[in-house]
């Protein structure tokens, strides 16, 4: 009898033990869609960067008869942005025309294009929400389950996106020059490649390139430089564990997911998932962006910055408490969400380093 629950232990243990992470051995065992990592690739080595405001990350096509009998689409963001950038696999040459390209909300739907005072140029592709109604009929598929003669005669309206079509975008690519050099945009492009190999884009927004130290310095330019210097060095094995378990549990991130450098006073990093709004509750359907991040701050001339391999420890110390011995679930694995509330490392020294220095400091995880 003692022998039997021994070895019901030992059984026991060592499935335990094997839950252990599998880390990916390679860039193909995080992202496989070889179409949508050609057209990042493309992107990356052009130093084209992509806008997409936190509004379109949240907005997704919908059937509603009321808030009890509805349903809702998966977001569109990253699936309509990749059957944008396919068009750039006939034409790479139009990729040296412009500096960004962005996809948001307008009033109309159309492809503009957008000018700074220095002649960096945004292309924009702006789409347009639209309802459209109709009567509860013996006919109708509800958007829910119910009786449908509880319905009967009531408004269904399906709340749509208008995008405008590729070839406008191609056309007025087209009719672009050649950009200008500008010294915000002047990058090494490598850590941009790196995230492209993996499916993922780096979380740009126009403020962030136009930021500078004390020194005239840009900001984005360092943090570009310095990140494209760590990628070199050898320990990206749980940021690469953790892009794929994103890219296949978070509805958001399936065929492109992001990669953020947030300003902040306190230097941290690890896993974000963005909720709703403070004091907004979550509209029905929609779906939170769970992605990996680190922070940075500039004082005077100094630009102050989580490095990858502060990251590497921060992510190897989550997939300790989430496999192994502890079996540690998500805070929340819900359909409309991964990980949430996520996962954040806090320095335990806060050190006002330059963006060039490779020293690291200790963190520890903390859930949020």
């Amino acid at each position: 009898m003692k022998f039997t629950l021994f070895a019901g232990f030992i059984l026991c243990l060592s499935g335990c033990i094997s839950n252990y992470a599998r880390l990916p051995n390679s860039v193909s065992q995080v992202y496989t869609n070889s179409s949508v990592q050609n057209g990042l690739l493309l992107l990356a080595q052009n130093n084209v960067l992509v806008h997409i405001p936190d509004a379109s990350t949240r907005d997704f096509s919908k059937t509603e008869i009321d808030q009890k009998c509805m349903s809702a689409d998966e977001p569109f963001w990253s699936d309509k942005v990749s059957s944008y950038i396919t068009e750039f696999h006939r034409k790479p040459e139009l990729l040296g025309k412009f500096h960004v390209l962005e996809m948001k909300r307008g009033d109309r739907s159309e492809v503009k294009l957008q000018r700074d005072l220095d002649g960096a140029v945004t292309v924009s592709i702006q789409y347009v929400k639209t309802e459209s109604y109709s009567k509860v009929s013996y006919q109708t598929e509800l958007p829910c389950k119910g009786s449908l003669a509880e319905y009967l005669g009531r408004d269904v309206v399906r709340t749509d996106f208008e995008f405008p079509p590729s070839q406008q975008l191609v056309k007025i690519v087209e009719s672009l020059p050649e950009k200008n050099q500008l010294p915000r945009f002047q990058f090494s492009n490598a850590f941009l490649i790196y995230l492209a190999e993996r499916g993922a884009i780096f979380k740009f927004n126009h403020s962030m390139s136009f930021e500078k130290t004390s020194k005239g310095q840009h900001v984005m330019v360092e943090l570009m430089n310095q990140l494209s210097e760590e990628i070199k060095q050898p320990f990206h094995q749980h940021i690469n564990y953790w892009l794929a378990q994103i890219n296949q549990k978070s509805i958001q991130a399936r065929l492109i997911q992001l990669f953020a450098a947030v300003q902040d006073k306190e230097l941290k990093a690890g896993v974000r998932v963005e909720t709703a709004l403070e004091g907004m509750s979550r509209v029905s359907g929609e779906v939170d962006l769970t992605y990996l991040y680190i922070t940075y701050n500039v004082e005077n001339d100094r630009v102050n910055l989580v490095h990858l391999s502060q990251l590497e420890s921060c992510l190897k110390s989550f997939t300790d408490d989430m496999t192994g011995l502890k079996l540690r679930k998500p805070a929340g694995s819900e359909r409309t969400s991964y990980l949430r509330p996520g996962y954040t490392c806090h320095l335990n020294q806060y050190s006002h380093q330059d963006v060039r220095s490779s020293r690291s400091e200790k963190i520890s995880g903390v859930y949020r």
